[in-house]
């Protein structure tokens, strides 16, 4: 009997580089909430500011040695409303799309919690090219971290709930022709829920 537990046990230690050895493809649904795009100040204070958004995540992950460490990349995409104040006014300036790319790192906090951080880039999608977008988009680089929880549901399945920060400088074309040289620090928070599946 002592030999069979020995056994057990040796197969089971062997097994489980190959449990933490998986790669790992998930799809989150969220919001994003974003500060100013633009903030000056000419006679009176003017801000560009987007609405809080509806996102869609897809992404995946692959391991990095064996202490829990994954390379990851992770894509979104928002839509949403953006508006200018003034005076106390706000005028609609149509819709404002929003897609990143990003490539990260991410390692064990506890044995449902992660961290993450990573680099990428920003594209900004106006639905119309006018404003501050007469000249078209723009894309921007991007920097971000976060915190993923996970509930298992089925053997190779998770629930996954995501909060994400990232920050990037904000300008465009359009602002640069119309003399504005310097750019926005622009800060974004989201919260998703989706789900995540495990493959050997």
């Amino acid at each position: 009997m002592p030999r069979h537990i020995l056994l057990l046990a040796l197969l089971l230690s062997g097994a489980a580089p190959g449990l933490r050895a998986q790669s790992e493809y998930y799809f989150r649904a969220g919001a994003v909430g974003t500060s100013d795009l633009l903030r000056d100040v000419i006679v009176t204070e003017v801000t560009v500011h987007q609405s809080i958004a509806p996102m869609i995540v897809l992404g995946g992950s692959l391991p990095i040695g064996a202490r829990g460490y994954r390379a990851n990349l992770e894509a979104t995409l928002a839509s949403g409303k953006f508006h200018s104040s003034q005076d106390g006014s706000n005028t609609s300036l149509g819709t404002l799309r929003t897609a990143t790319l990003m490539l990260g790192l991410e390692g064990p906090i506890s044995h449902d919690l992660s961290w993450r951080a990573g680099l990428g880039a920003i594209q900004y999608w106006p639905a119309e090219n006018e404003g501050i977008f007469l000249s078209g988009g723009t894309t921007r680089f991007l920097a971000g971290a976060g915190a993923d929880y996970r509930w298992p549901v089925l053997a190779k399945w998770d629930i996954m709930a995501s909060l994400r920060y990232d920050f990037h400088r904000f300008t465009t074309a359009a602002l640069e022709a119309r003399g504005f040289s310097q750019t926005q620090a622009v800060n974004r928070v989201s919260l998703s829920v989706g789900i995540s599946r495990g493959i050997r």
